[in-house]
């Protein structure tokens, strides 16, 4: 639709019965015009509410992305917590599995020592006299007798 078509001069002639007619095709086209003014009032009231829920929905977001992000730094400190926490545990862990190594060890060389000094005395005392006469009995001499049978 053009403008010149709406305002043309011909439009205008004296003839009152053209002139009527004209006037109702200018209101035909106005109320038309109003139609099309009322929809696209319409439209930009829906793109108006549109973009205000479009607004909420944005700051819900990121809302909720500022939120993850803590959520994010405080569950990272604590897996640096824990981690600082078990390598101390760990540390502790080993310092007495050492200590414990070193009684073991200490332990095998005592009891190495007791059974060499076990072996050098039962040796030093099989080897003594003292001991094998302090040990083995003196036994009378046997004496054969005759047997008297008595007849």
């Amino acid at each position: 639709m053009q403008n010149k078509s709406i305002l043309s001069p011909a439009m205008f002639n004296s003839n009152s019965s053209s002139t009527d007619t004209r006037i109702a095709v200018l209101e035909e086209r106005l109320s038309s015009y109003e139609v099309m003014l009322n929809r696209i009032d319409e439209a930009i009231q829906m793109m108006s509410t549109t973009s205000q829920n479009i607004s909420k929905m944005l700051t819900i977001h990121d809302q909720k992305i500022e939120q993850c992000g803590k959520t994010d730094e405080m569950i990272t400190s604590m897996i640096g917590e824990l981690k600082s926490e078990n390598q101390e545990q760990h540390t502790k862990v080993s310092d007495r599995i050492k200590s414990l190594e070193t009684k073991v060890e200490e332990m095998a060389k005592f009891r190495w020592i007791l059974v060499g000094i076990a072996v050098v005395v039962s040796f030093a005392f099989s080897q003594s006299s003292v001991v094998v006469d302090i040990l083995t009995p003196d036994q009378p001499p046997a004496k054969i007798r005759g047997y008297d049978s008595g007849l």
